[in-house]
């Protein structure tokens, strides 16, 4: 079964949450985990990946928190994937590294994989940014800005 893990999931949100912000300011880590309803720890661990696939920054001190490395235009569904699951391999037979022979079923899985990997590719994180947030994020956000 293909399955999203929670930690994609939850990076998913923590990078559209930073791409939303304006002038890409830094913000709190507890701030985004409440807005985002994702455990700090957990956010935390997400973070730290994201920070060493350099997609995001942390900035220390008492104005600090996380931002984007880089604008949000530059910023692929594939390299958040990437950075947070490790490079696309839906079977084992497509991954070089195994040392596995060649299967009947290579062929379409294979070509899954690319469309997958190419569609990944181009939705970029500004496009995501862009879509609507859900109806309870909108009222958090207005109380948050009041």
């Amino acid at each position: 079964m293909f399955r999203i893990s929670r930690r994609l999931d939850y990076g998913l949100q923590l990078m559209i949450a930073l791409a939303q912000e304006s002038d890409n300011r830094a913000k709190a880590t507890a701030v985004l985990a409440e807005q985002l309803s994702i455990p700090l720890p957990f956010l935390h661990q997400i973070g730290r990946s994201l920070i060493q696939g350099r997609l995001i920054k942390a900035t220390p001190g008492p104005h600090g928190g996380l931002r984007l490395n880089n604008s949000p235009e530059e910023i692929t569904l594939l390299q958040i994937v990437e950075t947070l699951e490790g490079p696309i391999c839906i079977s084992p037979n497509l991954d070089s590294s195994t040392g596995d022979e060649p299967c009947m079923t290579d062929p379409v899985w294979g070509e899954l994989q690319s469309m997958l990997v190419d569609h990944l590719s181009n939705i970029r994180l500004n496009d995501l940014a862009a879509q609507p947030l859900p109806v309870g994020l909108i009222e958090q956000v207005k109380v948050e800005k009041e």
